[in-house]
């Protein structure tokens, strides 16, 4: 698609009635936009790495002194590696070539996923919400019954579900550490692959016996891993300079329950919490969409009450974050093929009225969602019956993961078909500022599949 930059009419990111709020930006674009005079020193670009600007917002920001951003998260998702099919971009050298070493054994795709960690970093954002699919995972974290009747080896206890899934966790919190003494704080939520168990990757005998669903093990496995990060608040106040406050989710009592057909404890895996910052109170609502027994459902009674109280005390600005999109974006839309409706699409049978009340309770609030799974880029505001203006959802689970949109043919002889949009092959990250007078913003980033610069992708001025 050869479109100019400023020119959104017919792009399918924007729904009807919204395309006044969302452009795609160039430099001169933001000029008109906002009357910015002396653009070029404001907008000087680093574009290979999203270079910082001396006054804190990241290099070509919407950014305006008379309403200055006081504070800035970040959100993507999906950062594994696959072992059996990588994206041939992928490969040393790409396209014949294989993983690198550290990819095949430690499952992630590290070239994307530093970069992304490291241009955050630069763009100085307080948080990075990172939503699921962090390890390849997919084992039973179950001693397996044959060790109890005969020891296992040295190599088997590494080969395990249990050591494969840990040392995942493992790199990957090695990979992001850094962010913590940078000043960006770190909250994960679970995707699949971190809670279910896949009998094509299971090393135990009778695991998934049952086939690919959600395992208490696993859930478990999850607070083992990341459960110190949610939500330590002296660190976080630390690396934020700000508390989070009314917290939510970080107890058994207080997370998700029998009202959301939930069976198993969901302490640290759903959690909410807010924060007080100069341009009002923020909340933010972390959901595990893969609980054991509804998997690929979120807890809508549990966050509607959530919602429902942070407006109460007053929060300005609200944030959902899950793993499973609650709208597929349908990138072969372009071929004149529709693809099967996935996730929590209202037009999914059998999930009409339960997919529906989510995105009412999402839109009711004035809620933003953001989600992974689909490893693509896609934003695009959907309707709701019970709102005029409908709600955002961001889809960002492309933080490394094979692409959703695939190439075609066998390789070396494989090719990129056409794409929907030029950024359906892109690592792509969402950052949201929030400015003074408790507007907030939205900036995608990200660079293609060859690496190439890391340029702004779109920018929305008011998304909620």
């Amino acid at each position: 698609m050869n479109e100019k930059p400023a020119d959104r009419a017919s792009s399918p990111f924007v729904a009807q009635g919204h395309r006044r709020t969302l452009r795609r930006v160039a430099l001169a674009s933001v000029v008109c936009l906002f009357g910015l005079t002396a653009c070029a020193h404001r907008l000087d670009i680093d574009s290979a790495t999203g270079a910082q600007r001396a006054d804190g917002a990241p290099a070509g920001s919407l950014h305006h002194e008379a309403d200055p951003v006081v504070f800035r998260f970040a959100t993507v998702g999906d950062s594994r590696q696959d072992p059996t099919y990588p994206d041939p971009s992928t490969l040393v050298p790409p396209i014949t070539g294989q993983l690198l070493a550290q990819d095949a054994f430690w499952l992630q795709n590290s070239r994307a996923w530093s970069r992304i960690v490291q241009t955050i970093s630069t763009q100085r954002a307080q948080m990075l919400i990172v939503n699921g699919d962090m390890v390849m995972g997919g084992g039973l974290t179950r001693v397996p019954a044959a060790w109890s009747t005969k020891p296992p080896s040295v190599s088997e206890v590494a080969d395990s579900d249990i050591a494969r899934l840990y040392r995942q966790y493992a790199y990957w919190r090695g990979m992001v550490a850094g962010l913590f003494e940078s000043g960006t704080y770190v909250l994960p939520l679970p995707g699949n692959h971190e809670v279910q168990c896949d009998p094509a990757v299971t090393r135990i005998a009778d695991g998934c016996a049952k086939g690919k669903r959600t395992y208490q093990e696993n859930e478990q496995a999850w607070r083992d891993n990341m459960g110190d990060l949610i939500l330590d608040r002296r660190r976080f106040k630390d690396v934020v300079g700000m508390e989070p406050t009314d917290v939510l989710g970080d107890t058994t009592p207080s997370a998700p329950g029998a009202e959301d057909g939930v069976t198993t404890d969901q302490s640290k895996l759903t959690y909410s919490f807010d924060v007080n910052t100069p341009g009002g109170r923020l909340h933010f609502a972390l959901l595990n969409t893969y609980a054991v027994g509804v998997d690929g459902a979120a807890p809508i009674r549990w966050l509607e009450n959530d919602l429902q109280a942070a407006r109460a005390r007053g929060a300005r600005g609200v944030f959902v974050f899950g793993h499973k999109p609650a709208f597929r974006y349908d990138y072969l839309a372009a071929r004149g093929k529709p693809m099967r409706p996935e996730g929590l699409d209202p037009r999914e049978p059998g999930k009409t009225a339960g997919s529906e009340r989510f995105w009412q309770v999402i839109a009711q609030n004035g809620a933003t969602y953001f989600a992974g799974h689909e490893h693509i880029f896609h934003i695009q505001n959907y309707p709701a019956a019970n709102s005029q203006r409908g709600a955002w959802q961001v889809l960002v689970g492309s933080g490394g993961s094979p692409f959703e949109f695939r190439m075609e043919g066998k390789c070396p002889q494989c090719r990129v078909p056409a794409l929907n949009e030029p950024t359906d092959r892109h690592y792509a990250w969402a950052t949201v500022s929030v400015h003074q007078s408790g507007r907030v913003s939205l900036e995608a980033w990200g660079f293609d599949e060859h690496y190439g610069p890391t340029t702004r992708l779109l920018a929305i001025d008011s998304l909620q």
